[in-house]
């Protein structure tokens, strides 16, 4: 594990290799969070004739580390492109509604805001019209402590001491 670095430079970049592999194992852990969340919001509550792809919660990827000078980042999206379907048949992701246009891109915000409106029927008291703000419930969880901690658990992991 050992490096040698001669030069403040060489420090630098070699800090940022031990940050951007830290930070790419966070990232998959926030994913795995996301998705834990996007259990409990979405699919933990009884759909009734509706048949789940599980699509939703499989479609959540981390993009590759976006380094721009000293700030790296990790996003956390939908891939609906590849990995979201919609079903005309079985009325999934709002297919025969919007057909000819493809509402895959709108699906995500759509459940995580609430903002089905009428669309598939029901008052506004019906749970498919509520909320069900993963990705928030997630950053927040984030926030409290819980990406500090990924942090420090990849770092450790790879044979560093952290307070």
């Amino acid at each position: 594990m050992a490096v040698k670095v001669r030069t403040y430079s060489e420090l630098l970049k070699e800090l940022k290799k031990v940050r951007n592999k830290a930070l790419e194992g966070a990232g998959e852990k926030a994913r795995d969070l996301v998705k834990e969340e996007i259990q409990k919001e979405v699919y933990n509550i009884p759909e009734g004739a509706y048949e789940r792809t599980g699509e939703l919660k499989e479609s959540l990827i981390d993009f590759p580390l976006e380094e721009k000078g000293d700030i790296a980042q990790v996003a956390i999206k939908h891939d609906w492109e590849n990995l979201m379907t919609a079903t005309a048949s079985k009325f999934q992701h709002a297919s025969p509604y919007w057909s000819p246009w493809n509402y895959r891109p709108y699906v995500a915000r759509t459940v995580h805001d609430g903002l089905s409106g009428s669309l598939f029927g029901g008052n506004e008291n019906l749970h498919w019209r509520k909320p069900k703000p993963y990705m928030d419930n997630a950053k927040g969880t984030l926030r409290k402590g819980k990406y500090k901690e990924y942090m420090k658990e990849e770092l450790v992991g790879m044979g560093y001491r952290v307070k």
